[in-house]
């Protein structure tokens, strides 16, 4: 006899567990695997329900130990994360090594360093995506556009653009189609400046990039150029809202039309300081927007005559 109710028990990931209804048709939506896809129209709802990445997990009683904890997956390295290392000197429980098993580890170490890379493309991969964390570390941009620019370099290794092409140029050309693509204010010259090539090594990398790959740029705004080099400059609160009028009069006006936008936001701001006595010279703003005095003046002129 039976000592407890009989109840339906089984896993949440069973295939052709039922889900709801589709967003769009109002059909019935079934689990396939690690889809939620509708029977209608075949609209998927939901895929990669399980997050493969490593988790802490603590226990009622173990407090936080995060011994099962590994390095998240990421795009930013050759191998996504799952590289493994040899340590140096002492085990796992930091008991010193005897002088024969340094040897053995030693020897160890030299032939997981050669066993690293499956092929050159490997190699070359390892190299770049170290180049883009330390364009990424040296321009202080966050994790998310570092993946970018290495999953960017990915895509032309697979279609190819990289043979040659100096590794140096795309990686940097990478970084600055990351940068492009997230709406950043970050300039070419500002890319080039940090990177292992000539400012025309980095500007070819991302044609390529662009080009071939069909890259998302977004526009660049002069109310970011503005924020940026006022920030660069500790301008102000009123400064800026008067760069901030000066900037509507340009707008209104075209003279943003097929102009360098850091030019005008130096303009602009260059004006707003003259008129609250900020003290700023045309060549301290021309520095902070990365362009010459001369397109300054020649932006102050314009705004002027309106």
């Amino acid at each position: 006899m039976a000592t407890r109710d009989i109840y339906e028990s089984g896993f949440d990931e069973d295939d052709g567990s039922i889900s709801g209804h589709c967003p769009e048709c109002e059909g019935t939506v079934l689990a396939d695997g690690s889809e939620f896809a509708c029977v209608e129209c075949g609209l998927i709802v939901e895929e990669k329900r399980f997050d493969h990445s490593a988790q802490p997990w603590y226990g009622p009683e173990e407090g936080q130990d995060p011994r099962r904890t590994g390095a998240p997956l990421t795009p930013a390295r050759h191998d996504r994360g799952l590289s493994t290392d040899i340590g140096h000197g002492s085990d796992a429980r930091g008991n010193t090594l005897s002088d024969r098993k340094r040897r053995q580890l030693g020897r160890l170490r030299r032939e997981h360093s050669r066993a690293r890379w499956r092929s050159k493309a490997e190699q070359n991969l390892a190299q770049a995506c170290g180049e883009i964390a330390r364009l990424g570390s040296a321009l202080e941009l966050s994790r998310d556009v570092v993946e970018e620019a290495s999953v960017l370099y990915r895509r032309a290794q697979q279609e190819n653009l990289i043979r040659g092409r100096s590794i140096e140029a795309m990686s940097a050309g990478a970084v600055y189609a990351a940068v492009r693509c997230r709406g950043d204010t970050r300039t070419l010259r500002e890319v080039s400046a940090v990177a292992a090539c000539s400012h025309s090594d980095v500007a070819n990398g991302y044609s390529v990039l662009n080009t071939e790959l069909g890259l998302d740029s977004q526009i660049v705004r002069v109310s970011d150029n503005l924020a940026r080099i006022a920030s660069h400059l500790n301008a102000r609160g009123r400064v800026r809202e008067r760069a901030g009028e000066y900037l509507n009069i340009a707008e209104c006006s075209g003279i943003v039309n097929g102009r360098h936008p850091g030019g005008v936001a130096a303009a602009c701001l260059y004006l707003a300081s003259q008129d609250e006595d900020a003290g700023y010279t045309q060549s301290d703003v021309a520095d902070a927007a990365n362009v010459s005095p001369a397109t300054v003046r020649a932006r102050i002129t314009e705004l002027q005559e309106k």
